[in-house]
């Protein structure tokens, strides 16, 4: 396995839209992706990582919510990880109630936001070796979920955000100037 390199914003690889893994593409190569994308968030370390914050523009992410609450190693690893890969990820259903999270992203460095989701979302998905499954994921967990197939859509949290806030963060992190239109010059 090895740890990939996280793009973070204004990368414009971060704005594209995510193609559909196809079904030739399982197999060995997509596997060892996936092994290296879950070992990249566990060392950020983060709860879900999605392929285009690493460059790749597959629909693919991977998640471990409660990777925090496990036993580490010296490295601060999880001794057991139990991550789960996404493959071509839809939302088949949503609950109308919504969760107020303040969320952060590893493409976001320094940034976190309070951000309203379907508390319940409805998933289907392929796991690494194109076996279907779906699946509820709840709370904390259909947050997670949420913001990484965000990704998959070129949305990063900053999209989820005024313009003006946008703008700030961007001008403190990169040499970005903010028109009088709203829109950004870099």
């Amino acid at each position: 396995m090895a740890v990939l390199q996280i793009l973070t914003v204004p990368n414009p690889l971060l704005t594209k839209k995510c193609r559909p893994v196809g079904p030739g593409e399982f197999g060995e190569e997509l596997a060892r992706f996936v092994s290296d994308l879950a070992e990249t968030m566990y060392a950020a370390p983060g709860v879900g990582l999605a392929a285009p914050q690493c460059g790749d523009l597959r629909r693919v992410i991977v998640i471990d919510p409660g990777n925090c609450t496990r036993e580490q190693d010296d490295d601060g690893r999880p001794t057991n990880p139990r991550f789960l890969a996404l493959v071509n990820p839809q939302i088949i259903e949503a609950s109308h109630d919504k969760m107020v999270y303040e969320e952060g992203c590893l493409s976001v460095p320094d940034f976190e936001e309070n951000i309203a989701r379907p508390r319940r979302v409805h998933i289907r998905y392929l796991d690494e070796r194109g076996v279907p499954w779906q699946r509820w994921f709840e709370g904390y967990d259909a947050i997670v979920v949420q913001h990484e197939m965000d990704h998959l859509d070129g949305v990063v949290i900053l999209d989820r955000v005024s313009r003006m806030k946008k703008g700030r963060y961007l001008a403190k992190r990169t040499k970005v100037r903010v028109r009088s239109d709203g829109s950004l010059e870099y």
